[in-house]
């Protein structure tokens, strides 16, 4: 099952400044609802207006509502606070990644967000998620 919610209306909301700037960008969660300990996939595709793959740099964080409470640093998630948390990953047109949720975070609602600058914008994608126990 693919959850595409967040990442449709993230790509009408880049498409429809198109004219100002002819980046789009989408995030792809495997599911809304990720169990605990087990593999969750997350996809960030940037394109040009002509569909070609441009050169991006992002930041992945997990929101508490509007608060920041994770985000990746060197090559794990981890705690962390603030808008500006986390390391800077650079990639072209397209970055798929695995993460794993921990106990600590089951049955809260948390917002996976990847904040992603190219050719000058930034852009802030979004997939809610709550974690579920192992079956």
């Amino acid at each position: 099952m693919r959850f595409v919610g967040p990442a449709l209306a993230a790509a009408v909301l880049a498409s429809a400044a198109v004219a100002a700037n002819p980046v789009r960008a989408t995030l792809v969660t495997s599911s809304a609802a990720p169990v605990v300990d087990q593999p969750w996939r997350w996809t960030v595709t940037v394109k040009s207006s002509a569909r070609r793959p441009v050169p991006a740099k992002m930041r992945l964080q997990i929101l508490l509502g509007p608060t920041v409470v994770g985000c990746w640093k060197g090559t794990a998630m981890t705690q962390c606070s603030g808008v500006d948390a986390g390391t800077w990953i650079r990639f072209r047109g397209r970055r798929t990644g695995v993460l794993t949720w921990p106990a600590l975070s089951l049955g809260v609602r948390l917002t996976f967000q990847a904040v992603v600058v190219a050719e000058k914008r930034t852009l802030r994608l979004r997939a809610p998620v709550t974690v579920q126990p192992k079956p």
